[in-house]
């Protein structure tokens, strides 16, 4: 092996040392030709013939052996062969070998390459003048395999040790490990794995690569020992600075088996074969000989271990020759390994191949390992591992001698040695090979005690191991620090010592662990994914993120080096991350939990919730280790309407039934259980054999109640059903608390239409009694059956139970499981099934269909034969009555003849079943007395029952109305009338007789009127009217009415509501109306095609049903509560009507309006507040004031709108909780606002963790517009205890009114000024009202915005909504109540203070809509930048002053985010006069005005606010359809109610409702919806939008637009990503490359990316607009930050040097550098322009330029010499005149 060869000290290269072995061969051979008596061989000659092989390149490049020299070696030979058969010593003298060399000279040669040259040439030259003396030698070099010994005539003996999907690993000598892919497997092995992929390629798919047998884990074995051939040998890198070498094998036959032939198999010798066909005794295999040469393996031969059933065409195996036999015939072979035997004879030494077991003839014996012979003729050689030497060198040469033989087996050969040479091994685990593994330790497991027992110098160490076992570890293994040198006798490594080691891998053919001693791999945690234990808590890094289309869709993380593990975005959290690459970012640890390993697929998954990894409770990792009742975390992976899928730990899954997540009924697990919620369960049963488990959320306590082994089947329960599915029932049963399964099949009897019907009609929470339990097996859910058949049967001990109840001759009822064509099969309780044979069924059924039977029919048939001889009894049955059951059976089924005489009647009149007809009057005798009927008996054997409703004419004759048949008893003889028969099947009743009916009874009346009447008739559903009184007994209760009989053959309903006057009684319905209770009751309701009836048994209750129709407010009506939530509780009052009461309307003391006071299914009276037909809705009160008596105490009474006033103190629930306040239901219908500022005087950081839903607050009302019916209170203790004083409105302000008020605004005419505690309430106080002396400029005195001051109003115009003030200080002469003035002045403080907050009830929410502009535009003197027109983009930072434009990115008047800049406007509209925020639209100077006098004022019923509804935005929008600011204030209403769709809509109304004249209307609409889009939409959408605008709308403009609009928000990214669309777009376009330029240089300061542009706008623009466009961006580099002004002023001389006759650019140059404030910059253009041949009227504006500067920033000096200079030009220019 690699690791363990001997390393040089200092090694050469190859070349060198094969050139210097053939210089000292050469040497040596002529030295012993001239010095041996014998003649000599040619240098380099071939082999012996004997060895029949000739080398490819002879040394020397001589030819073959002369005659001479080959007769020579076979007389050496034949001396050798003779000697040996003498004196058992091949050995007794040294023998020379071929090339004239002796071994022991071979030997030092090698030692030599170790060494110096010098020292090789010495050692050489000693050694050759031994040999020229005659001393003879034969010594073969002892080595170790490695890659570079290895090409592709190598054969190695190995080992498999890991069977994979796609390869076998091999383990070979001397560490070395190689891989078998599947094309290197056989030639059979080949072709079916090409019959797979052909298949899979015509089927799609299709095939099963399994049943193909194409799977390598079905051919071949872990532990098998196997010859492999080397075919390429390459390194891959796999790390950065690691390279790992990778061996790539063959296991074909035709490669192994090289140099075999049938000639040269003897037996013993060892051949690869593949498997050709499975026989039936043995197997026929190829042996891949050229000769085509076949074997054969006996079944006997085979492993013990293996069946020959488990062997696949295709498997190859190692097999020894057991008998040649002749030619022609099959090799016979053995694969069993233990049953090898040595080689006696060959005929060839090409037999010997790696595998066979040979006897060895030792002829050297070192401390590196032994030499030895086979036959004589084969050198073979055992190295430091497979000598065991290393295990103690003293003993070892003590144990083998020269001479001695010894048995071992072939491992390798050296195809690059000189001679042919074989490597063989003694290891005893490898010369008895058994074929089991003999692993002692476990891999990555650490010996605290291993002993160094060998030391190789450069190499490593050799350690004892316990359990006799021994471990290697490299030099570079002993220590994390590098370790020079290593010694036996000193050192920390020196033999003896004993040292803690970890093992990292097992060599099973050197029988070796690979141990590793440095303190980073024993301190390491995991060194192979083997060792991560599933449900471990590990510390990870995560690595990387991998990020796909939805985001962050897994995270790569690494637990040790080389262990990597995954973790899914189902397992980041307990919580849902929006963001998880803010947590979890690259070089993070964070504890996680291992939830799963699969080593086949070398994959690791991990879980990074808090729930799982700091769990304490146990890992389910295996089945086996699972029991019921046990509890554990696991994470729903799957959640479905019946359920959820359970993932635990490793492979374990369970399933969660929605009845077992709680201990309330859950209709859909979806809405409570979440994919990836984390759930402690309890396991309910678990199948380990199949995988399956079931588990329960429930209370433990509650599940161990659920154990259907308390059942028995066959018996009769009671049960509720909690659960209803479309195929079965899920029922709780009361007496064990179980839960059962009632399956739709045994619902009931009759067809499946008939099952359907029956499942239809079962609702939720209903009982069911006398359910039978058809099969009840421990850990599983019961199930049941309804089949009256099968419940009758239970009741008379007729339904088969268990086996011990099995009797031949009885008669059992089950129904249909099966029908086959001979046979019908028959279940009964607890799984018991029989069989009717065809010849058992009747005659007259055998020949029909199915025998005239159908699956789930009752059946009853009679035992005739039982096997007891099976585990389980078998039983058959028969439908054919025996003669002596026919009387029996007649008797017990009711089929009597008509003329057959009863025995013993009651009444002597009656002799036979023909007296007893319909209306026969007779006797009757009571045999039992039940809560709804008597039993009777007419005769011996015929049964009659007499129904209650049959025993009274009237109720008054009842004694006891809850108990009325208790006045009967046993064997009382009564006179009843026959009325017919009764079905004690169905439970019907039967008018006529059924003479042929087996399950009656005769249905009899005991009534005093029906006995002495003429003609009994049965009283009849469709004979029952509305209106009509009768009495009527309880046969049955439930939660929400009582099931009554009229007649024997009517049934009714009482709702729970109308069973009595007193609907206390209502409450516990089985108490005070028990089964059997006598009502008088009056028809409600008949409806006979669905045989309902409807009753109430109030006193002088209406006939009539409340419907929505005849129901009214003010009525006082019963009703039923079937569902109560937090708010509200929800009253049934009739079938089809139902209402609900509110929290406010639920008491008269709020304190009590708690819902949680009522129950559900509680009966209570409640007042109609208001009738919605429309919707069908019901509001109904249950306040005592309303119902009892108006006159109580009401401590929070109704409100309402008209009824409310300021200052009123009240009560009410919070509503809703925004993000500008509170909303408060006072009363039904009524909601007041409570803004952030007024929820309280103190300040509250979190205030809404204050408020809940449902909440009760008090609060005063601050305002109420009862047009618009708004409302706003406040809940500040200051404003409840004291006096809150309203704000003022615009009508509230009368003239001289004296007021507080705020500047707003100060212009040059005069200042705006704004109420104090108003609604917003501005006016203008003119310059000549400020003082009392004349003003000529306002913004002059001094005021600044924000001041408060004193002002009178002196005139109102409520029509124009104007109003102008005064502020002259003789204005205020009279007033005199300064107290007054301070108080409202600290009040207008306090409501400044809060005025920011005050605003519009409907703009709670959102981002306000504005829009707006302003004509004054700041002008340029730089004529340059007055040319361009259209579209203009300025970015900068600065904020703009209030009376100047804002020097931001121009969005067309529209701010999404922020106020107006201006307030001045020429065009005026209604609409815009009635905003807070006065707004106006630039349009274009072709636009027509709209006279204001053509639009109808709607207005003056609006709020001073403006619009505030939906109905105000549409009347207004009626009178001025195309009004933009208008359509998008509305817009800003729905904004600000959270509703971004309703704006959308509207904005797309908008859109339809402007006429197209209006372009720059609809422009404003456009901008408005792409700033909804930017701000609430994503990316897909505002495409949309935008490919709508550019549809109808200039598309560059929009694009404009669309840019200024990211810009504005930030998003500064998209913006770019727009510009660069724009640039292909719109190429043509010079403004555009100016504003990209604009926005890189000022917005992403990158004027890199902005210079590059103008290289690409002038070759993309047309000549004329490149002076244009190289101006600007020549002006950018001085007017932004990021600008260099030396790159402007190269630009601007490239410009003037191209068009020397623009003067404008000196002008443009000049105002540029001097803002810039370069004085010499400055003077220089002034030089530069003055130096050309100007005319006069050109040159003179410059020089009264540059005077001008020189007089403001120069001297007077400096101005003299320009004066000077202009008028040596002017004489000058006077002169050349």
């Amino acid at each position: 092996m690699s690791a363990l060869k001997r390393k040089q000290a200092t090694s050469k290269p190859a070349s060198d040392s094969v050139k210097k072995r053939q210089k000292l061969d050469q040497d040596s051979h002529s030295k012993s030709r001239r010095s041996s008596d014998t003649a000599s061989t040619k240098p380099n000659a071939a082999k012996s013939v004997l060895s029949k092989e000739q080398p490819a390149f002879p040394r020397g490049g001589a030819g073959p052996l002369t005659l001479l020299e080959q007769k020579q070696i076979r007389a050496k030979a034949s001396r050798d062969v003779a000697k040996e058969l003498e004196n058992g010593d091949l050995f007794s003298a040294k023998v020379t070998t071929q090339d004239g060399l002796s071994d022991d000279s071979e030997i030092e040669l090698d030692q030599a390459e170790e060494k110096q040259t010098f020292a090789v040439k010495k050692k050489s030259s000693k050694k050759t003048k031994k040999t020229a003396a005659g001393e003879e030698t034969d010594t073969v070099h002892i080595e170790s395999l490695s890659h570079k010994k290895l090409n592709e005539d190598s054969l190695l003996l190995g080992r498999i040790t890991n069977v994979g999907s796609r390869d076998l690993t091999i383990a070979l000598p001397n560490n070395l490990t190689g891989f078998v892919p599947l094309t290197n497997i056989s030639k059979q092995f080949s072709a079916k794995l090409e019959k797979a992929l052909q298949e899979d390629t015509d089927n799609e798919g299709s095939a099963d690569e399994e049943d193909l047998g194409t799977e390598l884990k079905n051919h071949f074995k872990t532990g098998q020992l196997i010859r492999v051939a080397v075919r390429e040998s390459a390194e891959s890198n796999t790390r950065k600075q690691e390279s790992r070498k990778r061996l790539d094998l063959s296991i074909e036959p035709t490669v192994t088996n090289s140099g075999l032939s049938r000639g040269v198999l003897a037996v013993g010798i060892t051949i690869q074969v593949a498997v050709s066909s499975v026989e039936d005794h043995g197997l026929v295999v190829d042996t891949g000989l050229e000769d085509g040469t076949t074997g054969f393996v006996p079944r006997k031969a085979l492993p013990a271990t293996m069946q020959l059933s488990d062997v696949q065409v295709g498997s190859v195996f190692l097999c020894t020759i057991t008998n040649v036999g002749s030619k022609g015939k099959a090799v016979q072979l053995s694969a069993d390994p233990a049953a090898q035997s040595l080689v006696k004879t060959a005929s060839s030494i090409d037999a010997y191949l790696p595998g066979t077991l040979v006897e060895i003839l030792l002829t050297q014996v070192s401390e590196d390992g032994l030499a030895g012979k086979v036959l004589g003729l084969l050198d073979v050689t055992a190295d430091m591992v497979h000598s065991a030497s290393y295990q103690d060198k003293s003993a070892f040469t003590d144990k083998y001698q020269v001479g001695q033989k010894v048995k071992g087996r072939l491992i390798a050969n050296f195809p690059q040695s000189e001679r042919k040479k074989l490597a063989f091994s003694i290891v005893h685990d490898l010369v008895d090979f058994n074929g089991k593994a003999e692993d002692r330790f476990e891999l990555s497991s650490i010996i605290h005690r291993a002993k160094i027992i060998c030391v190789v110098p450069g190499l490593g160490v050799y350690f004892s191991l316990p359990s006799d076992a021994y471990g290697f570890a490299h030099i570079s293994r002993l220590s994390d620090k590098t370790v020079d040198s290593l010694s036996e006798m000193s050192g920390p490594y020196k033999v003896g010592s004993e040292h803690e080691a970890r093992i990292l891998d097992y060599n099973p053919i050197d029988g070796l662990y690979i141990l590793s001693l440095q303190k980073s791999i024993l301190e390491q945690l995991f060194l192979r994914l083997e060792d991560v234990k599933v449900g471990e808590v590990v510390s990870v890094t995560i690595e990387k993120l991998l990020v796909g289309e939805t985001g962050v869709r897994g995270l790569l993380v690494r637990i040790a080096p080389g262990i990597h593990g995954f973790i899914q975005p189902l397992h980041f959290s307990d919580v849902v991350l929006k963001n998880p690459e803010k947590k979890y970012r690259e070089g993070v640890n964070v504890k996680a939990r291992v939830l799963n390993v699969d080593i086949g697929r070398r994959r690791l998954e991990l879980t990074l919730k808090k729930t799982l990894v700091n769990s304490d409770q146990p890992i389910w990792s295996g089945w086996d280790s699972l029991t019921a009742g046990a509890s554990a975390a696991g994470t729903l992976v799957k959640v479905d309407a019946n359920g959820a899928l359970v993932q635990f730990y490793g492979p374990i899954k369970g399933r969660l039934p929605v009845s077992e997540m709680s201990e309330a009924y859950i209709k859909d697990a979806r809405e409570h259980f979440k994919v990836g919620q984390v759930l402690t369960v309890h396991i309910l049963r678990v199948d380990a054999e199949n995988h399956r488990l079931t588990l329960t959320a429930r209370d433990p306590s509650t599940v161990s109640k659920n154990d259907s082994s308390a059942l028995e089947a066959g018996t009769l329960v009671t049960g509720t059903v909690f659960e209803k599915s479309a195929d079965d029932l899920s029922l709780r049963l009361k007496s064990t608390d179980a839960i059962a399964r009632l399956p739709l099949d045994h619902i009931s009897d009759g067809s499946q239409n008939k099952r359907k019907s029956a499942h239809e009609k079962i609702r939720v929470g209903q009982q069911m009694e006398d359910v039978l339990v058809l099969d009840a097996q421990r850990g599983r859910i019961a199930t049941l059956s309804n089949k009256a058949s099968l419940r009758k049967a239970a009741h008379e001990g007729r339904l088969l139970k268990s086996f011990e109840d099995l009797k031949e001759d009885a008669i059992y009822t089950g129904f249909v499981s099966n029908i086959t064509d001979s046979r019908v099969f028959v279940r009964f309780a607890a799984g018991i099934t029989g069989v009717i044979n065809k010849s058992q069924i009747p005659d007259d059924q055998a020949e029909l269909p199915d025998f005239g039977m159908k699956t789930l029919q009752p059946i009853s048939a009679r035992v005739v034969k039982i096997d007891y001889s099976g585990v389980t009894p078998r039983f058959w049955l028969s439908m054919k009555t025996s003669k002596a059951s026919v009387e029996q059976a007649q008797t017990e089924q009711g089929a009597p003849d008509a003329e057959k005489e009863v025995h013993e009647p009651v009444d002597e009149h009656i002799t036979s079943y023909s007296d007893l007809k319909v209306g026969t009057i007779t006797k009757a005798r009571i045999t039992s007395v039940k809560e709804t009927q008597i039993n009777v008996e007419l005769a011996k054997g015929i049964q009659g029952r007499v129904d209650v409703s049959e025993v009274f004419d009237n109720i008054e004759d009842i004694k006891d109305r809850k108990h009325p048949l208790r006045q009967f008893s046993a064997k009382q003889i009564l006179t009843v009338r026959i009325l017919g028969q009764h079905d004690s099947r169905s439970y019907k009743f039967l008018p006529l007789s059924h003479r042929t009916s087996k399950n009656v009874v005769f249905e009899m009346s005991a009534r005093p009127s029906m006995i002495s009447g003429s003609q009994p008739a049965v009283l009849r559903l469709e004979n029952i009217e509305v209106g009509q009184s009768y009495t009527v007994f309880v046969n049955n209760n439930a939660e929400k009415s009582l099931m009554v009989n009229v007649s024997p053959a009517v049934r009714g309903r009482i709702r729970a509501s109308d069973v009595s006057d007193d609907l206390s009684l209502a409450a516990n319905l089985p108490r005070h109306f028990p089964v059997g209770s006598a009502l008088k009751a009056k028809v409600v309701a008949v409806d006979v095609e669905k045989n309902r009836l409807d009753l109430s048994a109030k006193t002088g209750a209406s006939t009539k049903v409340l419907t929505i129709d005849n129901i009214s407010a003010g009525d006082i009506v019963a009703g039923r509560i079937t569902k109560i939530n937090d708010r509200s509780l929800i009253v049934q009052l009739s079938e089809s009507l139902v209402g609900g009461v509110e929290l406010v309307d639920m008491a008269d003391d709020y304190n009590l309006a708690d819902p949680a006071r009522f129950q559900k299914n509680e009966i209570i009276r409640a007042y109609v507040l208001q009738v919605d037909k429309p919707n069908k809705r019901i509001y109904l009160s249950i306040r005592p004031s309303k119902i009892l008596s108006s006159g109580l105490d009401v401590n929070d009474p109704e409100l309402s709108l008209q009824g409310l006033s300021v200052n009123d103190v009240r009560r009410g629930f919070v509503c809703n909780v925004s993000d500008k306040g509170v909303f408060v239901t006072l009363a039904h219908g009524l909601t007041a606002f409570v803004r952030v500022t007024n929820l309280s005087d103190e300040y509250i950081k979190d205030w809404k963790d204050h408020f809940q839903k449902d909440q009760l607050v008090q609060g005063k009302v601050i305002s109420v517009d009862k047009d618009s019916g708004h409302v706003q209170m406040s809940l500040r203790k200051s404003h409840i205890e004291g006096t809150y004083r309203p704000k003022i409105a615009f009508n509230d302000l009368k003239v001289d009114d004296i007021v507080e008020a705020k500047i707003a605004k100060i212009e040059t005419f005069g200042i705006f000024i704004e109420v104090t505690n108003s609604e917003h309430v501005r006016g203008l106080c003119h310059r000549s009202e400020i003082a009392e002396k004349r003003i000529e400029d306002a913004t002059k005195l001094g005021f600044s915005e924000g001041d408060i001051v004193k002002a009178k109003v002196l005139k109102v115009e409520p029509e124009q909504r104007r109003v102008n003030f005064g502020m002259k200080a003789s204005y205020f002469a009279d007033e005199v109540d300064e107290d007054e003035g301070e108080d409202e002045g600290e009040n207008s403080e306090q409501d400044m203070a809060d005025e920011d907050d005050d605003e519009d009830i409907s703009e709670d929410e959102g981002v306000d809509l504005d829009f707006g502009a302003d004509k004054d535009n700041e002008t340029d003197q730089d004529s340059l930048d007055n040319e361009s027109e259209g579209i203009s983009i300025d970015l900068d930072d600065k904020p703009a002053k209030p009376d100047t434009p804002s020097k931001g990115l121009s969005v067309g008047g529209f701010d999404w985010f922020g106020m107006p800049q201006a307030t001045n406007t020429s065009t005026k509209r209604s609409a815009d006069d009635l905003s807070d925020v006065e707004t106006t639209v630039q349009t274009k100077k072709k636009q027509k005005k709209r006279k204001p006098e053509i639009l109808v004022d709607h207005t003056a019923d609006l709020d001073i606010h403006g619009p505030q509804t939906p109905d105000d935005f549409d009347r207004l929008l009626l009178t001025d359809p195309a009004n933009a600011a208008l359509w998008v204030q509305y817009m800003a209403h729905y904004i600000s109610q959270g509703d971004t769709d309703a704006a959308r809509s509207i904005g797309t109304r908008a859109l339809s409702s402007i006429p197209p004249s209006f372009a720059s209307e609809k422009l404003i609409v456009w901008v408005a919806l792409l700033n909804l889009e930017n701000a609430f939409g994503d990316d897909e959408s505002v495409d949309v939008v935008l490919q709508r605008a550019c549809e109808t709308m200039d598309p560059e403009e929009m694009h404009a637009r669309l840019a200024s609009i990211y810009i504005q928000s930030g998003k500064t990214q998209k913006a770019d990503t727009l510009f660069q669309t724009m640039l292909k777009k719109f190429t043509q376009n010079p403004k555009l490359w100016i504003n990209y330029a604009t926005f890189l240089f000022d917005t992403l300061e990158d004027p890199v990316r902005a210079r590059a542009l103008l290289p690409r706008a002038l070759q993309a623009l047309p000549p004329f607009a490149h002076f244009d466009v190289t101006s600007k961006f020549a002006q950018l580099e001085f007017k932004t930050k990021t600008g260099v002004p030396e790159e402007g002023r190269t630009r601007f001389q490239g410009l003037v040097n191209l068009y020397p006759k623009r003067l404008d650019l000196f002008n443009v140059m000049l105002d540029l550098e001097m803002k810039l404030g370069d004085k010499e910059q400055v003077r220089g253009v002034f030089e530069q322009v003055l130096s050309r041949d100007l005319k006069p009227a050109k040159a003179k504006p410059f020089f009264q330029r540059w005077l001008a500067f020189e007089k403001k920033e120069g001297d007077e000096r400096k101005a003299e010499e320009v004066e000077a200079r202009a008028a040596k030009w002017v004489a000058k220019f006077k002169k050349e005149e």
